[in-house]
């Protein structure tokens, strides 16, 4: 039996989705790393001003 490092998972900024943070893409801001489900929702992520909430549920994102 081997033991397995726990998981850290977080949400998606974008559409909410629960990601992996071993895994996931990843964008950082202000020295804080944000985690996306897939690139459609981190390159809807990157132009967003500082400070603004990007809106939710991105459309064609996550099926």
């Amino acid at each position: 039996m081997t033991m397995k490092e726990p998981q850290s998972i977080t949400k998606d900024p974008i559409c909410g989705m629960n990601v992996d943070e071993a895994t996931a893409l990843h964008a950082e801001r202000d020295g804080k790393k944000f985690y996306f489900c897939s690139d459609h929702c981190r390159q809807t992520f990157l132009p967003t001003p500082v400070g603004v909430k990007p809106e939710s549920k991105s459309p064609g994102c996550c099926g």
